[in-house]
């Protein structure tokens, strides 16, 4: 293909990037920094005399440049789709996608340097700057999380309308939601206890308290109750048991894990 041709698609598609990046819902400053960077290319390809782009080995380098934007493309449109809160919660599901940021801003530092522009890279692409833009994308969504939980509640008003009338079960179903989100969050701030939670998850199955519906009471003592209900995303019938605790410290919260962990292992 020629390479005025190339380089022309190239543009309308930075283009399309940064009309798309206007109407993100997640990952908003991580994009608007990808979009800046692939016209800060194009501007600078834009500049230089049709001659000199058809050496053939900026050619090689401007398809490159032209796959890489074409999957830059693709993955800001993914943020622009779906609702508001949908959108931020696969996003932290998804660690806030840091993995593919970082990949593609590697593509294109890499782009630039075989297309010898004449910029300063180390300002275009400064990793410190990309740093920072994660951090404020997943601040945003941080001071986000009571409404995202509540739209997400009522996605899923459906799977609790025979509990709607239970108003402590549907408190505590709240938070628990809004609990699993605060944990997405410090696991992606915190590797070390992302690893630790991980570990843990591996130790038994874990259900959050809003994936189950509770149904009939069928025991009671001193420290705990004993219920039929439904494991709601599986429909599985199963027995839950809430255990009254007044105070869970680091501990309390291990002894507790481990015997759970115990548990397991028997009954396996």
């Amino acid at each position: 293909m020629d390479p005025t041709v190339i380089l022309n698609s190239t543009f309308q598609t930075g283009l399309l990037i940064k009309q798309i990046v206007e109407d993100v819902k997640a990952n908003q400053q991580q994009c608007k920094r990808l979009s800046e960077k692939i016209e800060a290319i194009n501007d600078n390809l834009q500049s230089r005399k049709g001659q000199e782009l058809k050496r053939p080995e900026l050619k090689k380098s401007l398809d490159n440049f032209s796959h890489c934007i074409q999957d830059c493309l693709n993955f800001v449109a993914q943020f622009k789709d779906d609702t508001w809160a949908s959108k931020l919660w696969k996003v932290l599901k998804n660690h806030t996608y840091k993995d593919q940021f970082v990949e593609l801003n590697a593509r294109l530092s890499q782009c630039a340097a075989d297309l010898n522009l004449g910029i300063n890279l180390k300002q275009i692409f400064d990793h410190t700057l990309d740093g920072k833009d994660q951090k404020v994308d997943l601040s945003y969504i941080e001071s986000k999380i009571d409404k995202i939980a509540e739209a997400i509640e009522k996605t899923n008003a459906q799977q609790c309308e025979q509990y709607k009338n239970n108003r402590e079960y549907m408190k505590q179903r709240f938070q628990s939601l809004k609990y699993s989100l605060q944990q997405d969050i410090m696991k992606i701030r915190d590797p070390v206890r992302a690893n630790e939670i991980t570990e843990e998850g591996r130790e038994f199955l874990h259900i959050p308290y809003y994936d189950l519906g509770l149904k009939q009471r069928i025991g009671q003592g001193g420290f705990a109750d004993v219920y039929r209900g439904t494991w709601l995303s599986q429909h599985h019938e199963v027995a839950i048991k809430l255990i009254r605790i007044q105070y869970l410290d680091d501990t309390i919260r291990k002894d507790f894990v481990n015997e759970i962990s115990l548990l397991h292992l028997v009954l396996a």
